[in-house]
Order: structure tokens, then sequence, then C-alpha cells
């Protein structure tokens, strides 16, 4: 799994219905006339073999090893291939390892394929498994997935091209992380720190140039051991600006965007026929996380009180067109441990209120205009993201609490929420496959830079809980666990659950091969070609 920011779709914050969209779509139509008379013989960024993709944000790492943030962990799996991979379902399928073996059930063996190259030419080895792992479980990185492989007794190199795996006790996520993308030993250990600016691994393409804030340009890997990209290059343009990413869509600079162009224009922007839309749904599930060790939010009543203010109808209306539902899980209602029992937090300002009452938090003048508490809200600097977090502060201060919206560039903003240096801030979990996120998300083991446990959430029997279902074999009985996980962070709320998203990308008409996997992956990129 990974974070990113939350995909929230619109364009001005208080504005909706049919005349402002109107604008908007007309607004941008007319840039681009304007545009295209000074740029009408330039040339597409991308050659004809070439795919362009917007994106929002870049990269900050291409490490696998230390990729958690939704860019750098998609845009490195298309670059480092791990034993095992995810099917579009979801599922386990065979990479690097064409097969492995349960020797017990804390013993494997995982055969790697013939003839793995990296994309230096170099073999790839048992022994680069070993390292690949043994780097991320002795601490000789600060790797956030160390916490996944401590169960490890041992591994070692039994062949060239034989690993085996052997754990300290049962452990039932165990496969799921062995999709972590396997890196070059001799190139991890000459690069060191800057290994992530230019890694050397064995997908099915290669890093041609990569400035994060610029554009992330991949090579076809002729030398890839599975089925060829269809394309011979990709190009991750980054554009910030969410009305920049739809006229670059509009004019032919970029080719394809994936969750980065507002609901509210999709219609405009498609009615001609030139760009085209495929959607589906998504286990990306947006989230407001909230500091717990802040003298307010460190109140459960406080935060079960903003999850009341907070009017996600409203929002999904206006702003997505419907292509989004409540949360009230990590886990999406497609994933096997869902517990489909949960309750969701309606809109209820008054029951809000009553809360914040309990908790100390009165009203100090009534209907007037001081408020019970300030809080500070960051997001990112893109467009969108700015105008529902205002939004949203617009709702909270209905009820009285005072927020104030702060954007920051995505690194600087991703940095502070990792170093717990924010008070509440609104992001994406990407990718979730197996329950055992809990243990990552709300362990209390698991506060960075150990684990993604930022919210700095802390329940001994959530603890408890998490451990069982990680030496649960029984899928059943591991249901039973996480319903119980699910109810209990539902209750205690360390983050508001917003939305789950529907998955949408708009692309040119001459592209062929386009489709959307729910976990958002990049890897359907490969199959994208030009007619």
């Amino acid at each position: 799994m990974r974070e990113t920011q939350a995909t929230l779709t619109g364009s001005c914050a208080f504005s909706v219905g049919g005349v402002h969209t109107i604008w908007l779509i007309s607004a941008i139509l007319a840039l681009v006339c304007i545009l295209s008379v000074s740029t009408s013989c330039r040339q597409a960024v991308a050659a004809k073999g070439d795919i362009n993709i917007a994106v929002a944000a870049g990269p900050i790492t291409l490490d696998p090893r230390l990729a958690t943030d939704a860019e750098s962990d998609k845009i490195s799996s298309l670059i480092c291939d791990g034993l095992l991979g995810r099917d579009d379902d979801g599922g386990l399928t065979p990479m690097l390892a064409d097969r492995f073996e349960r020797i017990s059930d804390t013993s494997y063996r995982f055969f790697l394929r013939d003839g793995l190259l990296f994309h230096d030419g170099t073999p790839l080895t048992a022994e680069d498994v070993v390292y690949t792992f043994s780097s991320i479980m002795d601490g000789s990185i600060s790797s956030p997935f160390r916490s996944s492989f401590t169960r490890v007794a041992a591994i070692e190199a039994e062949s060239p091209t034989v690993v085996r795996l052997d754990l300290k006790e049962p452990f039932a996520p165990f496969l799921s992380y062995l999709t972590r993308g396997i890196v070059s030993k001799k190139a991890a250990l000459a690069a060191g720190a800057s290994f992530g600016t230019h890694p050397v691994c064995a997908g099915p393409y290669k890093l041609v140039r990569f400035s994060p804030d610029n554009v992330v340009e991949l090579e076809a890997n002729a030398a890839y051991y599975g089925e060829k990209p269809r394309n011979a290059r990709l190009l991750f343009d980054v554009i910030k600006d969410d009305n920049v990413r739809a006229l670059k869509l509009i004019k032919g600079d970029v080719d394809l965007v994936q969750n980065g162009i507002p609901a509210l224009i999709i219609d405009g922007i498609t009615k001609s026929g030139e760009i085209r839309m495929k959607n589906g749904d998504g286990s990306v599930m947006s989230y407001m996380g909230m500091n717990l060790t802040d003298p307010i939010l460190s109140n459960k009543k406080v935060r079960q009180a903003i999850a009341y203010a907070i009017d996600r109808d409203e929002i999904i209306s206006h702003r997505f067109k419907g292509m989004a539902s409540k949360a009230n899980s990590i886990l999406s209602p497609a994933n096997w441990a869902y517990d489909g029992e949960l309750p969701q937090y309606p809109f209820d300002p008054a029951k809000a209120m009553q809360l914040m009452d309990e908790a100390g938090f009165k009203d100090p003048d009534g209907p007037g205009p001081l408020p019970r508490f300030r809080l500070t809200y960051k997001t990112s600097t893109v467009k969108e993201r700015v105008e529902i977090a205002r939004m949203i502060a617009h709702q909270l201060e209905k009820v009285g609490i005072s927020v104030r919206v702060a954007p920051y560039e995505w690194a600087t903003f991703y940095r502070d929420v990792r170093k717990g240096n924010f008070q509440i801030y609104t992001l994406s979990w990407v990718g979730v496959s197996d329950p055992d996120i809990f243990h990552e998300v709300c362990g209390s083991s698991q506060f960075p830079p150990n684990g993604l446990n930022r919210d700095r959430y802390k329940n001994a029997e959530v603890d408890a809980l998490v451990e069982q279902g990680r030496t649960t074999m029984d899928e059943g009985e591991r249901k039973k666990i996480y319903s119980r996980v699910q109810q209990i962070v539902f209750d205690d709320l360390p983050y508001v659950p917003l939305w789950y998203e529907k998955n949408v990308v708009l692309y040119r008409k001459g592209l062929e091969g386009v489709r959307v996997r729910p976990d958002a992956s990049y890897r359907v990129f490969m199959d994208v070609g030009k007619k």
C-alpha cells in the first residue's frame, strides 16, 4: 500500500452547479484556443512510440525499499519487479520467482526464473534477493517496511537461483510483502543514499531521466523476462495545476491522465470525442489524519465531533459527481476482510456540538464569532486539494472550529506528515490488499520511522488483535479478528474515513489498450499503445 494526496475533485470551493461548470469548461477551452495559436506548429512531447502521462506530483524516491508515497511506489513498480506481484484482481502472481514451495508454516523456498538480468546487464541472483530484504531488516537503510520482516529468522541463497526464507513463527500476510521490488546489490552499495535517483532493477522499464518536480522518463527494457511493454517509453509529466493538466490533455501535449482531472469538467472535455474516459471501482480510501498527541485532538469526542461535522454527501455529490462513496474503513468493500456491518458517521452538526461540549470545548459566545478552538489543516498546493480543504474547513467552522488551511509543496507537506508536524491533514491510502495494514497504520510500535502510524494512535486491544491476525493462518478466523479491529478503530477514530474513489482515466482518442485497476497501479500502462 502507499499514500497519496487525497484525490479530491473540484474547482472553486463553494461554487457548484451548471453555471459554474459551463464557465469553467468555457474558460479552459478558450485558453486552449489562445495557446494553440502560438503553439500550432509545436509537436507533442511524446513521439509515436511514447506515452506521455500527466501526474499531479513527482515521486520522492524510486528505491522500492523506501517508497511509501503513491507516485514513488507506482512508478518504482514499473522499474523494480518483486519475487511476486499483483494481478488485476489484487491476487498474488509470480514475477521474478516463477514458483515457490511452502516447506512448512514457517519456511518457504523461492525459485528464480532462469536468465534474469538487471537493467545494467548484470545477472540477478539469489544474493540480490537476500541483500534487498536484509538491507530492510538490518537497518542499513531507514525503510518504513522494516517491521514487515521482523518475523524473518533467516534468509539464505541456497544456489544462484534459489532463496530460502525461514520465519520465527507463522505469519499470514508474509507473501504479500514479497511484492517489494528487488534491487541490484552491487549498484545499491555503490550508490548508497542516491540509489533512489537512479535505481538498477529488473522491471519492464528502466530509468532514463529523473527530475522529480518536472518529469520522470522510463524506457522499455528490451531484456525484460516477461511480456514486453507495448510502448517504447513512458514519460510522467509533473503538472501540479489541475486546469493546466486538463489543457495539456485537450491539446495533445499529454496522452493520458489517471485520477487527475476535476469531475466537474469531465463531461465537457469528453463531448467532442477526442478525449475518452474509462472508470471503475477503486480501493483508494481518502481520509483526514489527526495528530493524537495534540492536546485538542487527543480527545476522542473531539475527533468524533469532527467526523459528524463533515458533510461527505455534499462533497461527493458536488465535487465528485457521484464518482465516490462514503468510507468507514481503510479496507474497501471489495476487500475480503472488510466488515460490512460497520456504520457510518452521518452529517450531524448538533451531535458534533454536543460532543465538543462534553469534551470541555464549549462555545465561548454562543452564536457569536469566537471559536471553540483553532486547528491548522495541512494539505498540498494542488488546487483541488486546497479547495476541498477549504470546503471542509467551512463545514467545521459552522460548529465552532476555526480552521486555517495551510498548503505546502508536496515534498514539504509529506515530510511534515511523516514527522508528525501537523494537527490535521488529508491523504489517501492506495493499493491496500491485506488487512495487515492495520498493524502498519494503527500498531503502537509503528510510529515513524519504524512504520506508518503517523497519527500516533495507541490501543492495547488493537495491538493484541493485529498481532493475532498476523499469526492466524485461517482466513475465516482472520476476518473475525479484523472485523473487531475495524469496529474499535471506527469508534476511536484516529483518522476520519472520508470516501472511496472510483479510478478515472481520461485519454486521447488514438490510444489503445487503456484500462484501470482497482488499486490504480501503473502496471496497466505497459499495455497502452498508439494506433
